[in-house]
């Protein structure tokens, strides 16, 4: 789910285990197209009969990034899979079908906008990005609230690994990465904002990797404002870890008995 200052997002989206099979102990999920996207917006404090639906093109949605209110309307940005469902991960994926729904390059992932007007109930959507890229983080200062960076992540074709990233610039549509090289994969990042920061990129971009060619793992860090530039920072972990899927960031004067 998203939320803003005032709302909760909720998301129905047209993925599902197929009831058929359940019925029969099995479990599959099935894309159905025929169905539309919705999202539901409803106060933060507020009851079931306050909620309002609104309708967009199906797709699946595995990860969203932020929403905020603009106006009249309250404005949602993810990822939108124009694969929802592939028939394979792809020729340079590994064998079996599970891989599909984990390489974002066989299901088209790219940073998405939908917008709902709470009060005419019109609805529209568009893409920010013809990129594939997903896992996207944000300045959590701005979580709930407009904001202008995300930092993605892109994949090895065909497999659930992340080789690079991207910074989005949502408000010029620019993108800027950095490639690891082959054979060295990262995790989401977390953001940290610089102590003393005041822009929303004034901050950095930490992650773990795995270098499969080294056999090691590092703690790299990275300026959020120059991601093109690569890695200001590197601490050699004692031991190889594999490579995570989330993340966060948190100071540490927030952690009990820090």
């Amino acid at each position: 789910m998203a939320f803003t200052e005032h709302y909760a997002i909720l998301n129905d989206m047209p993925l599902f285990w197929e009831p058929g099979l359940i019925a029969r102990g099995l479990y599959a999920a099935r894309f159905h197209p025929e169905m539309p996207s919705r999202l539901g917006v409803i106060p933060r404090r507020g009851g079931s009969g306050d909620i309002r639906w609104f309708e967009f093109e199906p797709t699946y949605v595995l990860h969203w990034v932020n929403a905020w209110e603009e106006g009249d309307e309250v404005v949602v940005d993810g990822f939108f899979q124009g694969c929802p469902e592939p028939a394979a991960a792809g020729p340079h994926g590994p064998e079996g079908r599970m891989w599909r729904f984990l390489a974002q390059d066989a299901m088209q992932t790219r940073l998405h906008r939908w917008r709902m007007n709470l009060v005419t109930g019109a609805a529209s959507e568009q893409d920010l990005s013809e990129a594939c890229t997903e896992f996207g983080t944000i300045n959590s200062g701005f979580g709930g609230r407009p904001y202008r960076y995300t930092y993605a992540a892109t994949n090895e074709p065909g497999w659930f690994l992340f080789n690079g990233l991207v910074k989005h610039d949502t408000l010029t549509g620019r993108e800027e990465r950095y490639q690891f090289e082959p054979g060295v994969f990262c995790s989401e990042v977390g953001v940290a904002p610089r102590v003393g920061g005041t822009g929303e990129d004034d901050a950095y971009l930490v992650t773990l990797t795995v270098d499969m060619n080294r056999d090691l793992s590092e703690c790299v860090v990275f300026r959020a404002s120059d991601v093109g530039r690569g890695p200001i920072a590197r601490a050699q972990l004692p031991e190889r870890v594999a490579s995570g899927t989330h993340s966060c960031w948190a100071p540490g004067d927030s952690v009990n008995g820090w």
